[in-house]
C-alpha cells in the first residue's frame, strides 16, 4: 500500500431514478457502499466518503482508514466534481482512486489495472468499458485540484469538460461486469435479485 494513493467514494446523489439511496441497497447481503469500500481497501491506506448532509448519519463506518464528510457548503448539489474536490481538500495524496455506490460489482482488479498507467506525465486515467467511458470510477492526480475548483467557481460542473483539459491516459477494459451501474430498480432487479435469486 501507498500513502501517495487514497480513495474516494462517492456518495452524494439523490438517487432520484432508483427512488431511495442506493447506497443502502443490498447485494449478497452487503450495502452497496460497503462493495465500494471493498474495492478500495486493499489498495490505499485511507480513504474519505462524500456524501449529502441527509444522508451522512446514516453510513456506519467500522474502517479506521475512511472518513466520512459532506461536500463543502458551497458545492453542495453540485455532482461528482464537487465530491472530488471536497474529499482532495480534506485528505494529501498524489493519487485519487475515485468510485461511486452503484457500482456493486466493481473490483479490486479493475483499479490495480489502472494503476499501472500512472505517470508523472499524466493527470487522470479512465476507464473504457466495452467502448463506454467511465469517469466516476477513475484515477485522478492531485494536480486537476485547482482546474476542479476553477470549473465549480465558473459553474462547469462537467467532468467531460474537465478531461478536456488534462492529460488523461484512456485504458481500454474487455470486462463489463464490474461497471455495470445500477441506476434504476429495473437495474436492480436485472443484475443483483435475478443473481441472487438464482
Amino acid at each position: 500500500m501507498n500513502e501517495k494513493i487514497a480513495g474516494i467514494i462517492l456518495a452524494g446523489g439523490k438517487s432520484m431514478r432508483f427512488g431511495q439511496p442506493k447506497a443502502f441497497a443490498t447485494k449478497d447481503g452487503k450495502a452497496f457502499y460497503q462493495h465500494s469500500m471493498d474495492a478500495l481497501t486493499p489498495i490505499v491506506e485511507k480513504m474519505v466518503m462524500v456524501t449529502s448532509p441527509e444522508l451522512k448519519h446514516r453510513f456506519q463506518s467500522s474502517e479506521t482508514k475512511m472518513t466520512i464528510i459532506q461536500d463543502r457548503e458551497e458545492y453542495q448539489g453540485h455532482g461528482p466534481l464537487a465530491g472530488i474536490l471536497t474529499a482532495m481538500e480534506q485528505m494529501k495524496a498524489e493519487w485519487y482512486l475515485v468510485i461511486p455506490i452503484d457500482v456493486p460489482f466493481m473490483n479490486q482488479s479493475i483499479f490495480r489495472t489502472l494503476m499501472k498507467h500512472m505517470d508523472q506525465d499524466v493527470d487522470a486515467i479512465i476507464p473504457i468499458a466495452k467502448g463506454k467511458l467511465q469517469p466516476l470510477i477513475a484515477i485522478y492526480r492531485n494536480s486537476i485540484k485547482g482546474l476542479i475548483k476553477y470549473q465549480l467557481d465558473h459553474e462547469h460542473r462537467s467532468l467531460r469538460k474537465l478531461l478536456d483539459k488534462c492529460n488523461v491516459k484512456y485504458v481500454d477494459m474487455e470486462e463489463e461486469q464490474s461497471f455495470i451501474n445500477i441506476n434504476h430498480q429495473a437495474d436492480y432487479q436485472k443484475w443483483v435479485k435475478k443473481q441472487e435469486d438464482k
